[in-house]
């Protein structure tokens, strides 16, 4: 039992009124992960030395190691807690667990950074029907589910899919939290570089000297479309070891970033997406170092695609370093076995003080 569900438990027994615990989730309760993009955005072609045209090319063999020395990646976890009775309706209550962290790669093995781990536990609930000095008082951390939108015009299913959306935002600002602390222990001469698993549009949006930044993003969601539909033709039909043109993304609120599109693997009757990847870089200071870097960086992840992330089913975009980053994340997270010993327990408190309020009753 960790000491914030101990804090939810004792915030219960104190406050048991309207509470109903789910002990049984159905298929209408149960929270998915949500998608980490959607939608259509815009790109425009960055020229490349000899290349005017959009087009895919093989990567050219790497002529060094790979050059990525840390890895950050993260983790979310959301389960229904209880149904909370107030003025508003019968409203669900989330708890949302997310935690991130950077690897460290020294003679070939992966370490945590000890101070580049950081996890956080919380609530997700519509807070215009709860009083959240309540939850304060007590030392429970709360978030807006709702995030501003309408209560009386929300769903009850749409209400635990916000509050899904809530938990994986929260999530990403932890991961860029930790990636901007990586950054400022850089030093100018660090040859250090790091990989992030997702975009870095906003990352890079936070600072003022992007291009000197060694980072690089891997997105494995394709489901926001970039591209005018006779290039992302080319890309989907790239073999292993070829990436695209490099575009730019621009995009509302968010700094502008290099991309391309690199396949990492491929096998016969696969969909069009295995194995493919969109890459993000800081914009580079001189266009004329465009070719060069996007195929120096595309040879490092292609070298970054052994040993297979197995049995993971995203093996054929999920690159090793992050699998390993999940790994040591979910190894500390709570378990399911304690997630179900503390609804037990809540559901006891609330059989008591039910039986309570009988007793007072009869009296």
């Amino acid at each position: 039992m960790t000491p914030f569900l101990q804090k939810v438990i004792q915030f219960l027994r104190e406050n048991p009124e309207g509470v109903q615990i789910v002990r049984r989730v159905s298929t209408e309760d149960t929270i998915e992960p949500p998608e980490e993009e959607g939608g259509f955005s815009r790109a425009l072609l960055v020229p490349e030395p000899g290349r005017k045209q959009f087009g895919t090319f093989p990567v050219p063999p790497a002529e060094q190691p790979t050059q990525f020395t840390h890895f950050i990646d993260g983790i979310q976890h959301s389960h229904l807690l209880y149904y909370q009775q107030t003025e508003k309706g019968l409203l669900p209550v989330v708890y949302g667990y997310v935690a991130s962290m950077v690897l460290v790669r020294r003679n070939r093995e992966l370490h945590p950074v000890p101070e580049l781990v950081e996890s956080e536990e919380a609530l997700y609930l519509p807070l215009k029907a709860f009083d959240a000095r309540k939850f304060k008082r007590a030392g429970i951390t709360v978030y807006d589910s709702l995030e501003e939108r309408e209560l009386e015009k929300t769903s009850f299913a749409t209400m635990l899919i916000r509050a899904g959306a809530t938990v994986a935002r929260v999530r990403d600002h932890l991961e860029r939290k930790l990636a901007l602390k990586w950054m400022e222990q850089q030093t100018p001469t660090s040859s250090d570089w790091l990989l992030v698993d997702g975009s870095i549009a906003d990352l890079m949006s936070t600072l003022e000297r992007r291009q000197l930044v060694k980072v690089v993003g891997v997105s494995k969601s394709h489901r926001t479309s970039y591209l005018e539909i006779n290039w992302m033709l080319q890309v989907l039909n790239m073999p292993a070891g070829y990436r695209s043109s490099v575009f730019r993304t621009v995009r509302e609120k968010q700094s502008e970033v290099y991309s391309w599109y690199l396949r990492l693997r491929w096998q016969a009757g696969a969909s069009p997406t295995y194995g493919l990847v969109r890459i993000e870089t800081p914009v580079l200071t001189s266009p004329d170092d465009t070719r060069e870097w996007a195929d120096r960086i595309s040879g490092w992840l292609l070298q970054e695609t052994r040993p297979l992330s197995l049995p993971d089913p995203r093996y054929d975009r999920l690159l090793y370093p992050f699998r390993m980053c999940e790994q040591h994340l979910r190894s500390r997270a709570p378990s399911e076995a304690v997630m179900r010993t503390a609804i037990e327990r809540v559901g006891d408190i609330s059989a008591l003080n039910a039986q309570a309020g009988s007793s007072q009753g009869a009296d």
